[in-house]
């Protein structure tokens, strides 16, 4: 069996556990890098698994500074 390199809108709405219009949206934005064959969107995991980290780790850092401006 190959390894799966690109997702398609759908596949990467899957894998972030939401909806296929968000994803389509986001594509759209630029908010997660992808590029399109035809119509048809192409996000490769590795950019996909990198967008979900870092979103996570801005999220994070935001709440913590919001901590600790509520702490002041």
């Amino acid at each position: 069996m190959t390894e799966v390199l690109v997702y398609t809108c759908e596949e990467a709405a899957k894998a972030l556990k939401t909806d296929h219009e968000t994803v389509a949206t986001m594509l759209r934005r630029g908010e997660i890098p992808a590029y399109r064959e035809g119509r048809n969107w192409k996000v490769p995991k590795t950019l996909l698994v990198a967008y979900a980290e870092n979103r996570a780790i801005e999220e994070a850092k935001e709440r913590k500074r919001q901590a600790q401006e509520e702490e002041k």
